[in-house]
């Protein structure tokens, strides 16, 4: 098959050139961001970005209304290296991002959800493009930086037809697996065994939290019904008396009391960039103790 199959559906192929002379800058560029093996360090670039930029667009990324989407690209463009982000797979399993990219010079894996594709919802294709790049980045050596939005695995009968449940294990399993330093910075929602694949329990793990952010087992509109469906079912008019209980608690939702109840850090998302870039200073030292190879094999 040509690359209507396997760009765009099978995911057998990551990237597609115009011609060969950019075939070969892909492929340079790529390579860029990677270690000559295993047991050494990725080159550090010469900086050419200043790490206490602040980026006050970053304050309206998300929308206040929360049935519209915006574009996942935004937030990693305005906060790596101006012009270093380099996109694996943008054409197969477009509800996530994946690629690599500099901060301060430094190489890191970069990921994020992007609503404008399903919602943000990582389906199965979505969460095999996030399995291969953290792999890449654990046995290269790359932190983590990912910028989160996420409502959860992908549901429906397609979805199951295709395998979610397994898929969903093998990114848990994934995520809890790699070894590398990880940054999670929270724009939207973090919803369900997906949101936990935002979270790592071992290792150096830092996680940032917008004033946009919601996180929790399950999103307002399905607790609700899950919570008060006896109140509802009885109800004269059903659907009246959800939306009714779904305002109350959408009015005593707050990023801070779930903050204050998790122990996450609420930041001004102008303040991502400095912050990320002190992540990703630290993450040097652990990343030397890491050199060698993996202690599991890279899957391709």
């Amino acid at each position: 098959g040509d690359e209507r199959i396997h760009v765009y559906q099978s995911g057998s192929v990551d990237n597609l050139a115009e011609d060969e002379k950019d075939a070969f800058r892909q492929i340079r560029q790529f390579l860029s961001y990677l270690p000559q093996s295993v047991y050494e360090m990725p080159e550090r670039a010469e900086p050419t970005d200043d790490p206490n930029r602040r980026e006050e667009r970053l304050r309206r990324l998300v929308p206040r209304d929360r049935r519209r989407a915006y574009d996942g690209h935004r937030a990693i463009n305005w906060c790596v290296d101006e012009g270093s982000f380099f996109e694996i797979a943008p054409y197969y399993g477009r509800s996530r991002i994946t690629g690599l990219a500099r901060i301060n010079g430094y190489p890191v894996g970069v990921m994020a959800n992007n609503p404008m594709h399903e919602g943000g919802s990582t389906d199965v294709k979505g969460g095999s493009k996030v399995i291969r790049l953290i792999q890449l980045c654990d046995m290269f050596h790359l932190p983590m930086i990912s910028f989160a939005d996420e409502p959860g695995f992908m549901v429906g009968i397609e979805s199951e037809k295709l395998g979610i449940e397994r898929a969903g294990a093998r990114l848990v399993m994934a995520t809890c697996q790699s070894q590398m330093p990880w940054a999670t910075v929270v724009m939207g929602r973090i919803f369900g065994v997906a949101g936990q694949c935002q979270h790592r329990p071992t290792g150096m793990f830092q996680r940032w939290a917008w004033p946009s952010g919601r996180w929790g087992s399950m999103h307002i509109e399905g607790g609700a019904m899950a919570a008060y469906r006896r109140e509802i079912d009885t109800a004269d008019d059903p659907e009246a008396k959800q939306a009714e209980i779904e305002q109350r608690l959408q009015d005593l939702a707050s990023p801070f009391r779930t903050a204050e109840a998790t122990g996450q850090d609420i930041i001004d998302p102008a303040d991502t960039r400095p912050l990320l870039c002190e992540f990703v200073e630290d993450a040097q030292a652990i990343l030397r103790t890491q050199l060698g190879p993996c202690p599991y094999p890279y899957m391709p």
